[in-house]
């Protein structure tokens, strides 16, 4: 029984850790904005928009601004929907457990999450996530879950 209580502690403690995550755990610059300025709503369109600095919503700390205020309305109404998944960082690299910037412009919309990634004129993350999603997204999970 003790053994049970103490697994079953150390489990719940793990979650919670998990699920505990702080601003310092996301790609961000001192100004703590998201995505480079970026509509995180707008990805889910398919187009990728800057946002404006007068049309903008925090969510712990950390700024998000948004091309109209329908955009900003969705986003209020749920912001977890439009966060991007492992804090802004590279999913692709998040896989290999780094944290790796993003080109704001390299995203897929998968299980109705968003996830950015590195992309250069020589390397896109985005094609070597998209060969085996599955694998790369359980292994990110457990990498940003750490």
């Amino acid at each position: 029984m003790k053994n049970t209580t103490i697994l079953l502690f150390l489990l719940m403690s793990s979650v919670t850790y998990a699920q505990d995550k702080s601003a310092s755990d996301f790609n961000l610059p001192k100004s703590r904005l998201a995505v480079q300025g970026y509509d995180v709503v707008s990805y889910f369109n398919a187009t990728p928009k800057e946002g404006s600095k007068s049309i903008q919503s925090s969510v712990s700390g950390v700024h998000y601004y948004f091309s109209s205020q329908k955009n900003k309305s969705l986003f209020d109404k749920n912001p977890n929907r439009y966060i991007p998944k492992y804090g802004g960082w590279c999913a692709y690299a998040m896989s290999r457990g780094d944290e790796v910037g993003i080109n704001p412009e390299a995203y897929l919309i998968q299980n109705d999450s968003l996830y950015l990634f590195y992309r250069t004129r020589f390397t896109n993350t985005v094609t070597k996530w998209e060969k085996t999603p599955k694998v790369f997204h359980k292994k990110a999970d457990t990498n940003w879950n750490q």
